[in-house]
């Protein structure tokens, strides 16, 4: 269900919010170097609870948060396949993908595919997007070495994507903000905050045809503390470069 919202009240509530956020300066991470301490950080100091919930972070208003704004990708949500369950990416990443170079008996699938152009898997196969318009599908297909086509057994529903993004998505705050480390902590100052307001659903269709939007898999491995040594699903995330999202979204005139 989606709730509806007054969405000038939301905006106007967030702005007061941040205003309070930026004349505190720089603020003391809540977590140590950790990824993703910039966002969680900004939410607690505005009082959002930290969820995986797949709805906007604040009363219809998806919240960025950036240090930059410019070549990097701007993760906008992250879906698995329609037919997947998780299954189809665990059969992804043994089929397609390397072995980690530090844990040897852990493969991984870390890799930017599009819809008009192929890209190389490491381990000497190719892949692509190719949209389905009669099916409302987006299908990934693989190919050999010699690229012929050999699997089109993975696909994302427009619907479901849809349902994402009106969940989520409609309207978005970006953040920018300044670090600096203090021993083993880092240290925030949010400095601006504006906001953007989604073109329309064919837009969104329209940047994967032209490969402005990819899908980022990322198949991986811990690295560190408990799970160590052992397989990390981050999922699959659609992205837009930065410089490129005026191309998807609107910015709310002052």
């Amino acid at each position: 269900m989606i709730t509806d919202y007054d969405l000038n009240e939301s905006i106007k509530n967030l702005k007061e919010k941040f205003s309070e956020v930026k004349n505190m300066g720089y603020v003391k991470g809540i977590k140590q170097k950790s990824q993703g301490n910039s966002g969680l950080t900004f939410e607690k100091l505005i009082g959002k609870e930290n969820d995986n919930f797949q709805i906007a972070d604040y009363d219809g208003i998806e919240i960025k948060v950036k240090n930059n704004f410019g070549y990097r990708y701007l993760q906008l949500f992250n879906l698995v396949p329609s037919n997947s369950f998780g299954i189809e990416l665990k059969r992804l990443r043994n089929t397609y993908g390397e072995y980690d170079n530090h844990f040897k008996k852990v493969k991984i699938l870390i890799k930017s595919v599009f819809a008009n152009k192929m890209s190389f898997l490491d381990t000497g196969y190719w892949a692509k997007l190719e949209i389905k318009y009669s099916e409302k599908r987006i299908y990934l297909l693989i190919y050999d070495r010699k690229r012929r086509l050999i699997e089109k057994n993975i696909y994302w529903d427009f619907d479901e994507i849809i349902g994402m993004i009106n969940r989520k998505l409609k309207t978005l705050a970006i953040v920018k903000y300044d670090k600096k480390a203090i021993g083993k902590d880092d240290y925030f100052k949010y400095n601006e905050m504006n906001f953007y307001k989604l073109k329309d659903i064919n837009t969104f269709f329209n940047l994967i045809e032209e490969s402005l939007i990819r899908i980022y898999f990322c198949l991986s491995v811990y690295k560190s503390g408990p799970k160590i040594g052992r397989e990390h699903d981050h999922g699959v995330v659609f992205g837009i470069k930065e410089y490129d999202l005026l191309k998807l979204y609107d910015k709310y005139d002052e």
